[in-house]
């Protein structure tokens, strides 16, 4: 990023000391507030919940209570690992033959095979059954230390302020405002007028904050309620109007009967290190192949390295489903 100005300037982060344990996410506000929940005696589960529902109000391009993933969980008291899988789902009435494929590569971060209006990736025929809420209530009840709504509550707070506008979340915006364009709703909450990309300046008297209210209010029927809100609550019941208004297929009993899943992990045994992942529609499995074929290398260059992640991203593509997404990594050690 600074290769326009100079050859010697360096970024660097600050490392932060702590006795409770450690928050790593890429943005500064979502880490905080993870570091907040256990400085209050949370356990790392409190601290992964609040730190995804953070995420979900600074970082709304990769992350949000419609999104998807899995947790991997070590409890070192049991020397035992788990996978909580939420993973999003296609809506039950979802027909493959609408998303005939018309050639060419999607332009966006995968570069899948494209799409015909691109409605496998944008607008209401893009929306899957969100499994975000659903993963972090079943982690949550399995393993807290603190009240849901205490760990909701940080999330609640950063939505009233409203995201800041500074240069990446700037730059993230106007790299999609195209397609933001083309949604109302989208576009009036993150382009100026509809159509121009939200810019702060460069002083701090300038600066601008997403308005992030109406996040804020479903955020708190979510600490309030539970997981219930969006599955089989008011919350869900206004997500699948608006997607069906527009096209989507997303339906009441879709949300009503998606669970998360407390599964094992996939281990993988890697040069004398034992390593645990998230199996089925995700990396994880990708990641044993490419290690089982990095360690019948005597000493790994980076070459070996990229082979091995093109043989397998090649065979996941073709065997594991296409599944459009952006992912938020963050983990969370706490001292126990």
């Amino acid at each position: 990023m600074n290769d326009n100005f100079s050859d010697t300037q360096l970024v660097r982060k600050r490392v932060v000391a702590t006795r409770a344990g450690v928050v790593a996410a890429q943005h500064k506000r979502a880490a905080q507030v993870g570091a907040e929940i256990l400085a209050a005696g949370g356990d790392a589960i409190d601290a992964a919940v609040a730190t995804s529902f953070a995420l979900g109000v600074v970082e709304p391009w990769m992350s949000g209570i419609a999104a998807g993933g899995a947790m991997v969980i070590w409890r070192a008291a049991q020397e035992k690992a788990y996978v909580v899988d939420y993973g999003m789902r296609s809506p039950a009435a979802l027909n493959p033959a609408d998303y005939p494929v018309v050639g060419g590569r999607d332009p966006e971060l995968f570069s899948w095979p494209r799409v015909q209006d691109d409605r496998n990736v944008q607008g209401a025929t893009a929306v899957a059954v969100p499994g975000v809420v659903a993963g972090m209530e079943l982690a949550h009840q399995r393993y807290s230390r603190l009240p849901w709504r205490r760990v909701v509550a940080p999330a609640v707070r950063l939505a009233r302020e409203g995201m800041l506008l500074d240069w990446y979340a700037g730059l993230l915006i106007a790299s999609t405002a195209r397609p933001l364009s083309l949604d109302p709703d989208a576009a009036a909450m993150f382009l100026e007028d509809g159509k121009w990309p939200p810019l702060s300046g460069w002083t701090a008297s300038t600066e601008k904050r997403l308005d992030q209210r109406r996040l804020a209010d479903t955020l708190e029927a979510i600490a309030r309620e539970g997981a219930k809100a969006l599955y089989r609550g008011d919350v869900g019941a206004a997500i699948v109007k608006d997607v069906r208004d527009k096209g989507g297929c997303l339906s009441l009993e879709d949300l009503a009967s998606y669970r998360a899943q407390l599964g094992a992990p996939l281990e993988v045994r890697y040069r004398g290190a034992h390593i645990h992942a998230a199996p089925e529609m995700t990396g994880g499995p990708m990641l044993a192949e490419c290690l089982h074929d990095l360690a019948r290398v005597a000493r790994p260059r980076y070459a070996d390295y990229a082979r091995a992640l093109a043989r397998h991203w090649r065979q996941r593509l073709q065997t594991a489903g296409d599944r459009e997404s952006c992912t938020t990594h963050f983990s969370i050690v706490d001292r126990a």
